[in-house]
């Protein structure tokens, strides 16, 4: 009965310090896509609109430092959001196959970036640890 107890103690403290635990990116996710030599496609999918963006601004800077690169140009962007449907979770929904489904509306925003080492005088960069910086303090994220 005490190992239970313990047990159940146990369980109850993990459940209750993950809840806070997560990424930045929370129930969101990024691709980042490879597409030569110093030049890289990030998506970001996921989030509310305002914030996806920049979101995807935040993860190109940091695949451009992780890749020893200190500044890049945005060549191609693309945004927009996309309709996902996912079937009821209640057990008796399975029965009427004509019922609709849930949709949500998952916003996405793809940015095809050039890594650069030193700041172009031709073009508009970005410095990737500025970028990183503040979106992370915006973001309230150390």
């Amino acid at each position: 009965m005490a190992f239970l107890k313990y047990l159940f103690l146990i369980c109850g403290l993990w459940g209750v310090s993950s809840c806070g635990v997560g990424t930045l990116y929370g129930p969101s996710y990024y691709e980042d896509t490879n597409l030569g030599e110093g030049l890289l496609r990030v998506t970001f999918k996921g989030g509310y609109h305002p914030a996806t963006g920049e979101l995807c601004l935040l993860r190109c800077a940091e695949v451009c430092l992780e890749a020893g690169f200190s500044y890049f140009e945005v060549v191609d962007s693309e945004s927009g959001s996309s309709l996902e449907g996912h079937g009821s979770t209640y057990p008796f929904d399975q029965h009427y196959p004509a019922r609709d489904r849930f949709m949500d509306d998952v916003p996405f925003v793809s940015k095809t970036i050039r890594m650069l080492k030193a700041k172009s005088e031709n073009n508009f960069v970005y410095t990737a640890k500025e970028i990183k910086t503040s979106l992370r303090r915006k973001y309230e994220v150390k």
